[in-house]
């Protein structure tokens, strides 16, 4: 259940042979807690200070006695505002299938500039601002294979830098499908997980579906298939890295929701999303990484994405009235941290425009 802090199991004999008293002594962890941090929003690319982020968290992690987890945070930064509460009963009773349920409920205000960045004189930057609410359950149905199913509900629209709804970007880019304020979308999500070890040189894969249900006229109905492969190899003292990922979307979808080519997680040597914004992609990227000393590690890596000729396919074509070239690649090296949070990644690439490009990440690349 990981709420205990120790356990120990003492044998007690009694009168009968055949049996023994076992007496077990259980010490709790404290199951509740605030906590406090930071990080770097991966949407926001100029100036050295708009991307921090303050963060607040509180979290229970035996609610009722019964393992059920709680957790309420608060994410803020100069643009990004981030309120989530989760409720997870990680074992719902008397299943035999193991399956966990999660709650949750989030109100977002997220930046703008992955599909409808490049700052204009007269216009401040866009936000994205978000009210999602839903239920996942998921539970391991066979070995290394895991699934979720979930409904969720989205209120998402556009905002100026006054916080008030805008329809129009200053391309006259379309910003909602609707045409309203504000677009609404009741989601019907499947995803399965393959994993057959922790180990970077192991295989990963993720597929996932989702259906937009027009249970009212207004709202999207459209279909999202996405899929994520990695594979590692272990070459002598080095190891490669393949990693592969794509998707499409069909049907009548929000702008802002179209899939953002370029960036840490993406094809590196790129700003965020600068590559282009699809309603179809694919991005590609290997990496060679060598232990130098210590937790440190060197790595040379290659990516290449493309929005496969799908970006003026989005509404309002947001990348062709920025000029994206729909596709590109980039490459260079790197050094890694073995951190508690994940390695730590500083990386140094160049892409086919010549241009070069410093980037920082937490984790290891999706």
């Amino acid at each position: 259940m990981g709420i205990m802090e120790d356990v120990t199991i003492i044998p007690q004999p009694v009168g009968d042979s055949n049996k023994v008293d076992l007496v077990m002594n259980l010490v709790e962890r404290p199951s509740g807690g605030f906590s406090a941090g930071g990080g770097i929003s991966s949407g926001i690319t100029n100036g050295p200070l708009s991307g921090l982020i303050g963060s607040f968290a509180y979290s229970h992690r035996n609610v009722f006695g019964r393992n059920k987890k709680l957790n309420l945070s608060l994410e803020r930064g100069q643009i990004d505002s981030i309120f989530r509460l989760n409720y997870t009963d990680p074992w719902i009773d008397g299943d035999n299938k193991r399956t966990s349920r999660t709650i949750m409920v989030q109100n977002s205000r997220t930046p703008g500039t992955l599909i409808h960045g490049g700052d204009h004189p007269d216009h401040g930057p866009i936000t994205i601002g978000r009210v999602t609410a839903g239920i996942e359950y998921s539970r391991p149905f066979r070995p290394k294979w895991s699934g979720t199913l979930g409904l969720i509900f989205q209120h998402a629209g556009a905002r100026d830098d006054k916080g008030n709804p805008i329809i129009r970007d200053f391309y006259n880019s379309q910003l909602t499908a609707s045409g309203n304020a504000y677009d609404d979308t009741l989601l019907a999500k499947l995803e399965s997980v393959y994993t057959d070890s922790g180990d970077r040189s192991s295989t990963m894969f993720v597929f996932n579906v989702e259906q937009g249900l027009p249970v009212l006229p207004e709202w999207l109905s459209f279909n999202r298939v996405t899929a994520r492969l990695r594979q590692g190899y272990e070459i002598g003292p080095a190891r490669l890295l393949l990693s592969a990922s794509g998707g499409h979307v069909e049907g009548n979808f929000s702008p802002h929701e179209a899939f953002a080519i370029g960036g840490t997680n993406s094809v590196r040597g790129y700003e965020e999303g600068a590559v282009g914004s699809g309603r179809s992609y694919a991005v590609g990227s290997g990496e060679i990484s060598c232990r130098m000393f210590g937790p440190l590690e060197g790595v040379v890596f290659g990516d290449y994405g493309s929005d496969l000729s799908s970006g003026p396919k989005v509404p309002g074509d947001p990348a062709g009235a920025r000029g994206k070239p729909g596709s590109g690649y980039g490459y260079g090296v790197g050094i890694r941290v073995d951190s508690p949070l994940g390695p730590l990644r500083l990386e140094y690439a160049f892409n086919d425009k010549q241009a070069r490009r410093f980037h920082f990440g937490v984790g290891y690349r999706n």
